[in-house]
């Protein structure tokens, strides 16, 4: 059987990384961040098993009432670990493109460039239905959370190891 999942989609994965870096409003931005506002953006559903600061709890309120148990995920760590190539490939593809630039050696903080977006695709960009618009809230306003340590992002969400961050 063939099942079809815009997930495992190499160019729907770069469709939504140029959202995710059209609406954000810092030029730089940490390839694991990105990583996991791309899986929220695809499973929005699992927003709601975030944990939340308290700051920003009022955010939660918005995935809260929001389920629908036919996009539960069983094992959201595998679901993530299996999307990373498809991510790290348009993110690739991204620089290639020119539309963003690795700062560092590692390659583990991206700069968005000057070069523009196509205005068609941008208008397709912009064009999100409501829970795209709620997901975009959502990272936006995690954008000043820190990533690394018990209180980050990847302590937050449970989709990357934390445990060993300096």
């Amino acid at each position: 059987m063939l099942v079809y999942h815009p997930a495992f989609d190499y160019y729907n994965c770069i469709f939504r990384l140029l959202q995710l870096l059209t609406f954000m409003k810092e030029d730089e931005i940490e390839v694991e961040r990105l990583r996991i506002w791309d899986f929220y953006l695809t499973f929005p559903n699992e927003a709601r098993h975030i944990s939340f600061p308290l700051d920003l709890i009022n955010l939660k309120k918005i995935f809260k009432d929001k389920t629908n148990v036919y996009e539960d995920l069983i094992d959201t760590k595998r679901i993530f670990e299996r999307m990373k190539p498809f991510q790290v490939t348009a993110i690739k593809t991204l620089i290639s493109y020119g539309f963003i630039e690795s700062t560092n050696e590692s390659n583990s903080i991206i700069r968005r460039t000057e070069k523009t977006i196509p205005e068609e695709l941008k208008n397709r960009i912009e064009d999100l239905d409501t829970s795209k618009r709620n997901i975009i809230k959502l990272v936006t306003g995690f954008v000043d959370l820190p990533l690394y340590g018990d209180r980050g992002l990847k302590f937050r969400t449970k989709l990357i190891d934390f445990k060993y961050d300096g």
